[in-house]
């Protein structure tokens, strides 16, 4: 693919129009109890304090059927549409990944992937949804040619916390990484700093087993080809934050980085490790720390581990 169409539905779940997704789901569901269930469901209100506040659009806030009638709702909406009108009048060749209200499309060809833009808004319009004009974007990712010196591609884009690109690889050909997006680096950062400032006092067992379950639930969804980097500069920003406010705890006993080192030997935090090799590769024995494949930093692991 060598266009992508970067796009962004503005409040999606807030936009849903109801008397549309009840057709919808009359499609497939003949069960009138359970439509008009999903339909007091749909009308739920929200209790702030003791106001209580109704919408005659969208889904109910927080709802567990939120996600799943959302997806519904855009299979009738954008799938069908896509795979039914749009892609036998295309030129070329096209492509849509789509995960809940976060999609994005390839085309092989910048007038194909130009038409169905221009399209795609008035086509969201019939189910009352809007794209965001400043989010909303069509850029080229096509290879860069052999020939080319700079080490990146001409543009990226971001889908689902990553941020996909093209670089590099040691033999010299080109190939596409994705890497954590910048913004969501920066959350996940300062969600273990947070947590360590309230939390300082209690005791470090307990700040241990809550700090491996924020770092390991980080590393569970971004530990993918190219991104060890990104996953290593976590594990060193925790360990800061975590050494900062261990500082605090008192005024009369300090701690050094010579005791911090100790007590991780005593409570290590989760070694960050390639587990989706989204590229190919096997993930219990190489991971990605940059521009090549490299061989795994802890082969003392992976010799327990039979690997």
């Amino acid at each position: 693919m060598n266009w992508i169409l970067e796009a962004d539905i503005v409040s999606f779940f807030d936009s849903l129009v109801r008397k549309q997704l009840s057709k919808m789901l009359e499609v497939r569901v003949a069960d009138g109890s359970l439509l008009r269930l999903i339909g007091k469901c749909l009308h739920v209100g929200v209790l702030d304090g003791v106001e209580l506040s109704t919408s005659d659009a969208g889904t109910a806030q927080g709802s567990v059927l939120s996600p799943l009638l959302g997806n519904v709702y855009l299979h009738y909406a954008l799938d069908l549409w896509f795979e039914r009108v749009v892609k036998p009048r295309l030129r070329g060749q096209a492509t849509l990944v789509r995960y809940a209200d976060d999609f994005v499309i390839g085309f092989e060809y910048q007038d194909d992937a130009q038409r169905v833009m221009d399209a795609l808004g008035k086509r969201l319009g019939h189910f009352g949804l809007t794209l965001h004009p400043d989010k909303t974007r069509l850029l080229p990712f096509r290879r860069p040619p052999a020939g080319q010196k700079n080490g990146k591609g001409r543009a990226t884009f971001d889908f689902l916390g990553f941020t996909f690109y093209w670089a590099r690889i040691r033999k010299g050909g080109w190939r596409m990484f994705c890497k954590t997006r910048s913004a969501s680096l920066r959350r996940a950062i300062q969600s273990v700093y947070d947590w360590c400032r309230r939390h300082r006092h209690l005791p470090v067992k307990v700040q241990h087993q809550a700090l491996t379950r924020r770092i390991q639930g980080h590393f569970n969804y971004f530990a993918v080809n190219g991104n060890f980097r990104r996953l290593l500069f976590v594990l060193e920003q925790a360990k800061r934050s975590w050494f900062k406010w261990l500082c605090r705890r008192s005024q009369r006993a300090r701690l050094t980085w010579e005791r911090f080192a100790d007590l991780l030997r005593d409570f290590p935090l989760p070694t960050p490790r390639i587990t989706v090799p989204i590229w190919g590769g096997v993930a219990t024995s190489l991971v990605h720390g940059g521009a090549g494949w490299c061989k795994s930093p802890r082969p003392d692991l992976e010799r327990a581990r039979g690997g």
